[in-house]
């Protein structure tokens, strides 16, 4: 469903017309003619600017508190919390941008409104270096066929439907004579989330590439893959003084691209991982996040790839 701006701050004189810009948020009170004695009411109103899906929660938080909350068939929730002085978060979905509000005062015997505008979040992030390496127990003649989601950018080699070739046990791949030691995608995705419930770290610059090299271990990479992996990333990460990165793996990834290889492996492990560069005054709520070890017996396939986020945390 789509809906109107809820509101729109427009000033007009005789020569131009004059839009402003929509703020994110919008607060204002009322008098609680009801008001309870555990705290004050908040009242929040959600507006969208573009289509969305009705029945996601609204994810929400109060001075660095992680709450899923549900939103009435009107946008509206109303919850009970002390009166005090907080900063607000709230996220919908990967499609619409985050919003972070200023300290905004809950009174007491006042119903606190506050009324948000999300917007949408219209600019495409590239999904990078994806690559997969495949590592049979002996030669064998495999195809990979790659769904990728949103447009591809880069892929190498050469893909039509599918790559076919003849996969090594040593992880390269021969594809029309020629030998390629993984094989290579990017695309540009419309994606821009952590998921809370996983976890994560905070990684300073000084600690990137230990840091790396003990997740990476932990998954069970080889000294291959962390070089590879490490590589590519650990300068891009080590450019910002502090960032905060998450794992999402296996099924998970398919909200990149599906993958499938035949003859069927016996493991199809896949690591991707999100990363956001973190203002040194803004905390970081997110609790460690559990690494499990990748099951790498017989045939079996590895693929790794990563997303900047332009937000520090999604609650």
């Amino acid at each position: 469903m789509r809906f109107l701006l809820f509101f729109l701050l427009v000033s007009f004189n005789l020569s131009a017309a004059n839009f402003e810009v929509i703020p994110d948020y919008f607060v204002r009170y009322e008098k609680d003619k009801y008001p309870v004695k555990e705290g004050s009411r908040i009242k929040i109103l959600c507006e969208f600017d573009s289509d969305y899906d009705p029945f996601r929660e609204l994810r929400f938080g109060m001075n660095g508190s992680n709450e899923r909350i549900k939103m009435s068939d009107k946008n509206e929730v109303i919850v009970i919390r002390e009166a005090q002085k907080a900063v607000f978060q709230f996220y919908y979905d990967s499609n619409f941008q985050e919003i972070e509000t200023d300290s905004i005062e809950v009174k007491p015997g006042m119903i606190t409104i506050i009324s948000l505008h999300f917007k949408a979040r219209n600019e495409p992030r590239p999904v990078k270096k994806p690559v997969i390496y495949l590592y049979p127990e002996s030669d064998i003649e495999i195809s990979v066929d790659l769904k990728a989601r949103g447009d591809l950018t880069f892929i190498y080699p050469d893909y039509s439907k599918d790559w076919k070739g003849t996969a090594h046990p040593d992880g390269s791949i021969s594809i029309n004579g020629k030998n390629y030691p993984y094989l290579f995608w990017e695309s540009e995705q419309h994606f821009n989330m952590f998921d809370s419930e996983l976890g994560g770290f905070l990684v300073t610059k000084e600690t990137v590439v230990t840091t790396l090299e003990k997740h990476l271990s932990d998954f069970g990479f080889n000294d291959r893959e962390k070089t590879d992996f490490i590589t590519f990333w650990g300068p891009q990460l080590q450019k910002h003084e502090s960032v905060y990165i998450q794992f999402i793996t296996n099924d998970a990834c398919d909200q990149f691209a599906r993958l499938n290889v035949e003859p069927k492996p016996r493991h199809i492990n896949r690591v991707y991982m999100i990363w956001s560069p973190v203002d040194n005054h803004r905390k970081v709520f997110m609790k460690p996040q559990k690494i499990e070890k990748m099951n790498r017996d017989g045939f079996d396939v590895l693929e790794w790839g990563g997303i900047e986020v332009n937000s520090e945390l999604k609650l």
